[in-house]
């Protein structure tokens, strides 16, 4: 056997192991049964809304505010405002003088932007309620979406729940790509939830409990992983409440879509390495356990493993065809165990608003786009290794839509 082709072989098999193993230990995650129904237990809750140059949305987030049927005197709304240079703060004002009855507006305005984890901790100075409910401006959500996730906090256990991020964007074969990648992400993320807690709550749309929350330390960028971490060390849990879904447009061109997820998977990896104490952690139950060293391989191990692989292969397709045909025949027959773990999670998950997305109505498509965002977490990698994280990030283009919710979901 080559040097190629020992090369080749020992990374994938560690990449095909690792996976099969922790989707199989995912897999044997039992699902917890969520409170249903409209509940006498309705805490104080703050609605917090961090935004930078949101002019073009944030008027229709407050309207999409507005439809929600938590009750009002329970309920505030605090816009934390990062130094805009747009109309933000001023469309912000007008909303809450033309709707002073209707909604407790807050408007915290910031002399400098220093990035949504300070703009989470201002608000943390400003709120006393016992939820904080985080949710982006570019977001919108059905009215009960307060409710539902509050109830979950009936449950003395849980510290934090999460929503389900429902994609939406034009009729695009990129689209459809992206709604069945989508599939495999929440279907792991509810499988983690199972197992013990999700790797992260989504800080698009997501509920605490004030008294378990510190402010986020100075270099956090991305406070999904980080409150999610604090919640779990302080011996709380963290859901995913699967009937709690938030539409967020994504970009439909390439490049755009890249941008976005080359900023995402360079916040989770920053954030896996800042928490990496976590890793094999028994204090923290099976989230230190299994989920998080699974993703800690997912998006850090993983790309590199892969593209040595890929370069490897590519260097055997080169010098000798058939052993090439060969490797990839092996690669796919040893990965089929993964895959059908992989296929298993998306069908218990069904039942999710996910599942109702238009997508090619292929999991293999999402499982190929996973394979396409390992090489984007490669080069986030070497980004962050060269330039450091980003606290401030510019606008992806093409994701700031406003979006219409219907009354009745």
């Amino acid at each position: 056997m080559s040097t190629l082709e020992v090369i080749y072989y020992a990374t994938v098999s560690i990449v095909i192991i690792a996976y099969t193993l922790g989707l199989a230990f995912l897999h044997r995650g039992f699902g917890r049964p969520l409170p249903r129904g409209k509940s006498e237990f309705a805490p104080t809750v703050s609605l917090v809304i961090p935004t930078y140059n949101e002019a073009s949305v944030i008027r229709q987030k407050l309207e999409n505010v507005l439809q929600l049927d938590y009750p009002r005197d329970k309920l505030e709304v605090v816009v934390v405002d990062s130094a805009s240079n747009d109309e933000t703060g001023n469309i912000v004002k007008k909303f809450a003088e033309e709707h002073i009855r209707d909604v407790n507006l807050v408007l915290i305005e910031q002399s400098v932007r220093r990035g949504k984890s300070e703009a989470i901790n201002e608000a943390l100075r400003s709120v006393r309620s016992e939820i904080i409910v985080l949710t982006d401006a570019d977001v919108t959500f059905p009215p009960r979406s307060v409710w539902k996730l509050v109830e979950n906090f009936r449950r003395s256990e849980v510290g934090a729940v999460s929503g389900v991020e429902v994609p939406v964007g034009g009729k695009s074969f990129l689209t459809g790509i992206e709604a069945d990648y989508r599939r495999i992400y929440t279907a792991i993320r509810m499988a983690e939830a199972d197992t013990d807690s999700p790797f992260m709550c989504e800080s698009e749309l997501s509920a605490y409990r004030r008294e378990l929350l510190e402010p986020l330390r100075p270099g956090v960028v991305c406070d999904d992983v980080e409150l999610t971490v604090m919640v779990r060390s302080k011996g709380f849990k963290a859901l995913y409440a699967p009937d709690v879904s938030f539409l967020e447009t994504e970009a439909g061109k390439l490049r755009p879509k890249l941008q976005h997820k080359l900023r995402r998977g360079m916040n989770n990896q920053h954030a896996l390495l800042q928490n990496s104490k976590v890793l094999f952690s028994r204090n923290l139950g099976k989230y230190g356990t299994i989920v998080f060293p699974f993703e800690f391989f997912v998006h850090i191990v993983s790309p590199v493993l892969l593209t040595v692989s890929l370069v490897f292969f590519l260097g055997l397709a080169v010098f000798s065809p058939i052993s090439a045909l060969i490797a990839l025949l092996a690669t796919t027959i040893l990965s089929i165990p993964a895959l059908a773990i992989l296929r298993s999670l998306i069908s218990r998950y069904r039942g999710t608003d996910v599942a109702n997305l238009h997508g090619t109505g292929s999991w293999v498509f999402g499982a190929v786009a996973f394979l396409g965002f390992q090489l984007v977490l490669l080069v986030g990698l070497l980004k962050l290794g060269f330039t450091g994280p980003q606290t401030n990030w510019q606008q992806v283009p093409g994701t700031r839509v406003p979006i219409t919710v219907e009354a009745s979901r």
